[in-house]
């Protein structure tokens, strides 16, 4: 397990270099907006986008991305890697959904919590973030600018395990999910109640040659669904030439760029309403 965590570690921070770099980049030659990623707790410059504290048993920042059109709207909660908490606005996931292009298609609201490593290791704190971003969207709700049939949940790596503990926290109000080469193996717990999740639904996807998570972790959830009767949960898992043209690493760890790269994938999730 020791070896699993620690050589995740070092495929995320080699894979946040990259990312950075390449939105950095970007930013410069586009005259666009790019926070620094030592400094997540400031005020985010971006349009739609403001920073937060969340208070509680435990205290995280999260970014909060408001549709131009801010009433009725679905809300997407992403949950990212172990160790990306300074880049959790500029995620592949996130940056993808809050993009123009994207918003024109698929307007909705985002939340991305900045999940510190504490946080994301033990059972507890997780359980104490899922409480207060259930009364974050819950409050979202209440105020009438989300429509609770429509809350969608993504997760990449450690922020695939979040997804599923989040479903299984919250079944009943979560309208489908993606979840990202998830790190099940962490939390023996996190397969404990997939009873409760098995009619959401759900699509795995997962790189065949992942070395840090192996692929067999998402074959087994799905496996597992598909014999408790689950009639809408799905597997895709990609090739190392798939990984590679969309600029994964050769760890092959980062299944969120293939799943951001096919917009079939969230044509499908907003498809879906409770």
């Amino acid at each position: 397990m020791l070896k699993l965590f620690f050589g995740e570690i070092i495929s995320m921070k080699k894979g946040i270099l990259k990312i950075l770099c390449i939105s950095l980049l970007i930013s410069l030659l586009l005259g666009g907006c790019a926070q620094s990623a030592a400094t997540p707790t400031e005020d985010v410059a971006c349009s739609g986008f403001e920073t937060k504290k969340a208070e509680g048993d435990i205290s995280f920042d999260y970014h909060l991305f408001t549709p131009e059109d801010g009433t009725d709207m679905p809300l997407v909660i992403v949950f990212h890697g172990y160790g990306e908490n300074d880049i959790s606005q500029n995620t592949k996931i996130v940056s993808t959904i809050t993009s123009e292009e994207s918003q024109a298609l698929r307007p909705c609201y985002l939340i991305a919590p900045a999940i510190e490593d504490n946080i994301f290791l033990a059972k507890s704190n997780r359980d104490s973030m899922y409480s207060k971003l259930k009364e974050i969207s819950d409050k979202l709700i209440s105020d009438g600018k989300v429509d609770p049939d429509r809350i969608y949940v993504l997760g990449n790596s450690f922020g695939g395990l979040a997804t599923i503990e989040f479903l299984e926290s919250y079944s009943e109000d979560i309208a489908g999910a993606i979840c990202m080469c998830p790190a099940l193996t962490y939390s023996k717990d996190s397969t404990s109640d997939l009873s409760k999740i098995k009619d959401i639904p759900l699509w795995f996807a997962h790189a065949e040659n992942d070395n840090v998570i192996p692929v067999t972790v998402s074959k087994s959830a799905y496996s597992t669904l598909k014999a408790m009767g689950s009639e809408n949960v799905y597997l895709t898992t990609f090739s190392n030439e798939e990984m590679l043209k969309c600029g994964a690493l050769t760890g092959y760890h980062q299944s969120d760029l293939a799943v951001m790269a096919d917009d079939s994938f969230l044509e499908w999730l907003f498809e879906n309403k409770n």
